[in-house]
């Protein structure tokens, strides 16, 4: 009874499997492996409620997949970090994912991601220098003023 058991078991596992098979065949591909429509992120971006006090630009050239990308922040009254960054990364599932490296030797990474023409920068510092340019980081909303990135 026992290896009438396992035999049977092994039989459904492999009909399991050709099922799953004959499904991605009819269906495409299986849920998180899906074909992705790259998105073209190449321009420069600012902050999209604008404040006052503070700036933040983000320029991507992009060729393809892979994109370099380098932001510049300042205080408007000209005090405090001015921090200054770039980093390689390349875009999947129409996500731009890179690392940086600011001017304070800090590094992390980012995600660039587009929602209703919204994008949404989101930084992680994952190696600390220099903690003083850190209010610029985290989550940060931009908009695309420029489908070509500009000279810094």
């Amino acid at each position: 009874m026992l290896l009438f058991t396992y035999e049977l078991r092994g039989w459904m596992r492999l009909v399991g499997v050709q099922l799953a098979l004959m499904v991605v065949m009819i269906l495409g591909s299986p849920p998180g492996h899906a074909e992705s429509t790259d998105a073209n992120y190449n321009g420069h971006y600012e902050l999209i409620d604008a404040k006052a006090d503070r700036t933040f630009s983000l320029e991507v050239k992009q060729k393809n997949s892979r994109a370099e990308v380098s932001f510049s922040a300042a205080m408007a009254d000209g005090t405090g970090a001015a921090p200054d960054g770039s980093g390689k990364g390349r875009v999947e599932d129409g996500v731009l994912s890179f690392k940086f490296k600011d001017s304070f030797n800090n590094e992390g990474t980012c995600t660039l991601e587009s929602t209703n023409g919204v994008y949404h920068l989101s930084m992680t510092v994952l190696k600390v220098v220099d903690p003083s340019p850190f209010h610029f980081y985290g989550s940060v909303l931009l908009k695309k003023t420029s489908s070509q990135p500009q000279s810094q």
